[in-house]
Parts: C-alpha cells; structure tokens; sequence
C-alpha cells in the first residue's frame, strides 16, 4: 500500500472515529439535559437519585459500546500512520485522547449509578441487574482505556 493509500484510508478512518466520539457524547449530553429537566423525583432516593439513575443510562453496555466502534477506527488509523508525518498523525492522537476521556467519563458514571443503587431500597432483581449492567459499562470504559493507552504509544 503506497503512502498516499494510507494516509487516505487514515483520514477517512479518523473521521469515522470522530463521528462515533460525536454520537456518544450527543447521547451522554441528551441524558444529562432529560437529567436536568427532572423537577419532581418519583424514586424514594429523591430527584437526585433519579438522576444518576437517567444519566447512568450512559453506562449501559448497550449504549456504552457505542465508543468501541471509534476506538477500533482509532488504532487502525495509528497503525497506519505510525511511521509517517502528516497532520492526520496529530488527529489521531486527539481521537485517542477524546476517546480515552469518554472511556473516562463511562467509568466514572457507572461507578456513581452503582453506588446510587445502594442509597434506594433494595430490590434483589432490579438492583442487582442495575449493578451488573452498569458494572458491564465501567468493564467496557476500562478496556477502551486499556486500548487507547496502548494506540497512543503505538503513534
């Protein structure tokens, strides 16, 4: 594969990172403006606990692996510019690092969702699915964690 092959399939590679970034974050930003708009709380926990409860929604493996499809974007993007230099290089370290910082941010409001969990009355079917569905996204958050510190290293 030539050069100018390479660094074409990058940029178009960087740029489907990006739009899958984008598409977490417009979800995590959607979730935290419904989070918002809660004036009265139906849970016993208060309205506060409600919203933990809608933002930890985020966390969810299902919205959660949201990210990985950008991340995979993201290392091959690396790998393919790893010996070259081009502005795409510096892209690609950003993607990495917002990527990274999602991943962040998905570990830290699973851990709140789940910690949310045991200010409510316990429910032994419901909490425990709530814990492990939430404890499915912190695992996905940490591994997307694992594999940006490894692309950036890899550039």
């Amino acid at each position: 594969m030539s050069e100018h092959d390479r660094l074409r399939w990058a940029r178009a590679l960087v740029f489907t990172g990006w739009v899958f970034a984008f598409a977490f974050a417009g979800y995590l930003i959607t979730q935290i403006r419904r989070a918002v708009a809660i004036s009265n709380g139906s849970f016993e926990d208060g309205v506060w606990g409600q919203r933990i409860e809608l933002v930890s929604f985020a966390t969810l493996p299902q919205n959660a692996i949201i990210v990985v499809p950008g991340l995979a974007a993201a290392i091959a993007a690396a790998w393919l510019v790893r010996p070259l230099v081009d502005p795409v290089v510096v892209q690609v370290r950003w993607l990495i690092r917002i990527l990274a910082g999602l991943a962040y941010v998905i570990i830290a409001v699973g851990v709140v969702g789940i910690v949310a969990v045991f200010f409510r009355n316990f429910d032994s079917v419901g909490d425990v699915g709530a814990i492990l569905g939430r404890l499915g996204g912190v695992a996905i958050g940490a591994a997307v964690v694992r594999l940006c510190t490894e692309a950036e290293h890899e550039i």
